[in-house]
């Protein structure tokens, strides 16, 4: 079941969650073609995570005109300065999908979230390309 942040913040889950989370860490994302040459305005950006039964929608937009979306902000476990080598840093999953007509239909990552950390998330999409039953370019 999908539910927005809002509705979550409401539920018994939310405060679990937030224990867990108390920080949060700084998303940035990048949309382009052509290895970064041009970039993609209007890409539509969705960020949820599943938590029990329910996932989550934690941000949605748009791109700007240079193909990026900045500070987003998303709950993450707090990042320890003095790294242990023998004690990986604790770190949230969210699931990101971009999705832009014209474009390939539809791309996922999963993105690693650190309390107090900027993280981008550069991705490239190829246009579509309709070809006809010879293999050429349909204009």
């Amino acid at each position: 079941m999908i539910i927005s942040l809002e509705d979550f913040k409401k539920m018994d889950e939310y405060q679990t969650f937030i224990k867990e989370n108390p920080d949060f860490g700084l998303l940035r994302v990048q949309v382009f073609t052509a290895y970064g040459a041009i970039p993609i305005a209007d890409t539509d950006i969705l960020i949820t995570k599943d938590i029990g039964e329910y996932k989550v929608v934690f941000f949605r937009g748009r791109t700007d005109s240079s193909g990026i979306i900045s500070d987003i902000s998303l709950p993450a476990p707090q990042f320890d300065d003095i790294p242990n080598p023998e004690i990986p840093p604790q770190y949230t999953l969210y699931d990101l999908t971009a999705i832009h007509e014209g474009y390939e239909s539809l791309k996922t990552y999963s993105i690693a979230m650190f309390g107090g950390i900027g993280i981008i998330q550069y991705i490239k999409m190829a246009p579509e390309i309709e070809l006809d039953g010879g293999g050429n370019n349909i204009d």
